[in-house]
């Protein structure tokens, strides 16, 4: 997988963009954006990572992805619930009946609103 300073140099120069371009859309130091790029600066802030991705169109989440900082599964909410395994079985029917009566929570507002959103 490609390290964050190639996936944003490859889609930078995609754009047409210069370096000072780049850092200029995204609200970020010339210098700043080369050593990210550089893989100088080896923690890149989330803010100027979202910020670079808004400026090259491409939505931060996919530029997650692309870089490596989330996969997929990171983004399935059944890996979202924390300590879920620690529950027992009338513990997690429990929460299923929860998760259940918010649905259906959500459709009955909805279906009042004149929406529905396939739920």
């Amino acid at each position: 997988m490609a390290g964050v300073g190639d996936v944003i140099k490859t889609n930078r120069e995609l754009c047409g963009y210069s370096r000072k371009k780049l850092a200029e859309l995204s609200n970020i130091s010339d210098s700043e954006l080369m050593k990210i790029e550089n893989g100088d600066r080896k923690n890149p802030s989330w803010k100027n990572l979202c910020e670079i991705a808004k400026a090259l169109d491409i939505s931060p989440i996919e530029f997650m992805i692309e870089t490596g900082y989330i996969t997929q599964n990171d983004l399935n909410p059944a890996y979202m619930l924390k300590r879920v395994d620690k529950l027992e079985k009338d513990d997690l029917r429990d929460l299923q009946l929860f998760i259940d009566f918010l649905i259906s929570r959500k459709k009955t507002r909805l279906e009042g609103s004149g929406e529905n959103n396939g739920l």
